[in-house]
Formats: structure tokens, C-alpha cells, sequence
């Protein structure tokens, strides 16, 4: 996979392109694992980065991770996600501690994000998305990295780890369905903390763990043959409904997995 470096400090270039030729080879391993779930278009190529080239250059967006013109962009460096954790971390102890830790797996399970994105299990184009229904699309896209990229034990400590942290900022953000997935972070306003753009995510991660783990006893495909279904039908209902639905959760169920208004 090719590659291009963009840098405003030329001092951490090659610690950059280190870092980034070694995520290359975790997301292509990750990859051909996602070859076995369904189709993707490849990108073309990766833009590893400084923070500033990331978020000054060749964006405004305040998380230095993201595609653009079929061009995955990332910085691989380490500290520059580790401040990114700590500062979502807040008071939760275990994210303090699961962020002081992190290595370079994380690092590219953040690229594989990007990456499954444009896989093509999701019904909407990479380029259109419809807003209502992101929130499953953007919870595959770590669910099925962590899945396929870290150990079991790691897998889990980072699902811990969200779930304190969705319970430390639910009192700040709310709990809203996640068909307003972003309304708490930059994507719906001015907010720019860290925890408010990464709230919804481990909200969608979450809600597709939990529906994998109690519903299909880990086999992923079996939630994939659902959401197929809801695409298939071309159904006007919204996904979180069709969700409800299909599984027939009472009110309190989905409203502890964000599909139902609570009051």
C-alpha cells in the first residue's frame, strides 16, 4: 500500500514513518479478515501526519484521524493519542490508566475505522450518509477492528473501559437515541472536548457488542444478516426502531441501548 508522510516538525518524520508502515501491516492483516465478512474498496493510499498537518493543514477537524478523497489520514504517534485519551478519560480511572498504556494496536484499530468504512455491508455510500442511521455503520467500524485486531483481554478492557466512561459523561451529554449520533460533539455544535465527539461512538460500539453478545452468542454475521435485511426491505422505518422491533425489546431494554426515548 503506498504511502505519503505530510509534516510540520521534520524532527519526527521518521519516527512517523516507522509508526506508520507498522499500522500499514495491521490493517491489511485486518483486511483480509474483513475480506471474509464482505467486500471493500481499498483506498488509495495512506497520509501519515504530525498533529498540526492533520488538524491545521489538511483539516479542521480536531481528531487526526479521518478519510479524504479515498485517502486515509492518521498520525501514528503515540503521544499525540495518548493526550487525545487521557483528555476524554477525564476522572474515570480505568480510561486514565487503559490510555497511559496505549500502543500502536490502537492506533490501528483507529486506521481500520476508517477503512471499514467503506466496506461494503453498509447500505449508504461512503460519500452520502444518512445521518439518522450513521450510528451503526460508525459502531461496526470499532466493533469489528477490536474484534479481529486485539486480543480477547484487550477486546474487553476497552469495552470495559467505554462503558465507565458512558456512565461518567451520560449526566453531561444525556441519553439520546443514537439517531442523533454527534448532536453532543463538533458534528452537532461547537463542543470540541474530546469526550463529547467520542460519546456517541462508544455509545454505537456499544450497543453493537451488546446485541452480538446477547443476541448471536458472538457471531457477528448474524447482526450483519439483520442490518441486511433492513437495507433489503428499503424500509422507511428508522434503524433503531427496526431494532426495537426485530427484537422485540420492552421499553426499558431499548432505552438502555439508546433505541427508545427514555421519560
Amino acid at each position: 500500500m503506498k504511502y505519503a508522510i505530510s509534516v510540520t516538525d521534520i524532527n519526527r518524520a521518521e519516527e512517523i514513518e516507522a509508526n506508520g508502515r507498522k499500522i500499514i501491516e495491521k490493517v491489511e492483516q485486518y483486511g483480509r479478515s474483513l475480506q471474509k465478512l464482505t467486500s471493500y474498496e481499498e483506498p488509495r493510499g495512506y497520509v501519515f501526519h504530525d498533529w498540526s498537518s492533520a488538524t491545521e493543514i489538511y483539516s479542521t477537524i480536531p481528531l487526526p484521524a479521518y478519510t479524504s478523497r479515498d485517502l486515509i489520514h492518521i498520525t501514528p504517534l503515540l503521544d499525540v493519542w495518548k493526550t487525545i485519551f487521557l483528555d476524554s478519560a477525564g476522572d474515570v480511572v480505568q480510561a486514565i490508566d487503559y490510555s497511559r498504556q496505549l500502543d500502536l494496536d490502537d492506533i490501528a484499530v483507529i486506521a481500520a475505522h476508517e477503512l471499514t468504512h467503506h466496506a461494503d455491508l453498509f447500505h449508504d455510500d461512503f460519500d452520502e450518509i444518512d445521518e439518522e442511521n450513521m450510528w451503526f455503520e460508525e459502531g461496526m467500524c470499532f466493533y469489528l477492528p477490536r474484534r479481529f485486531m486485539l486480543s480477547r483481554e484487550k477486546f474487553d478492557s476497552i469495552m470495559e473501559v467505554e462503558q465507565y466512561l458512558i456512565e461518567a459523561y451520560r449526566h453531561k451529554y444525556g441519553e439520546y437515541t443514537l439517531n442523533r449520533f454527534g448532536a453532543c460533539g463538533y458534528r452537532g455544535g461547537q463542543n470540541q472536548e474530546y469526550s463529547a465527539a467520542f460519546y456517541d461512538y462508544w455509545r454505537s460500539t456499544r450497543v453493537i457488542y451488546m446485541l452480538v453478545e446477547h443476541f448471536f452468542d458472538r457471531d457477528i454475521s448474524g447482526l450483519i444478516g439483520v442490518y441486511q435485511k433492513w437495507t433489503d426491505h428499503k424500509t422507511s422505518i428508522p434503524l433503531h426502531q427496526y431494532l426495537k422491533e426485530t427484537f422485540n425489546l420492552s421499553r426499558k431494554e431499548a432505552q438502555s441501548l439508546w433505541l427508545s426515548e427514555k421519560g
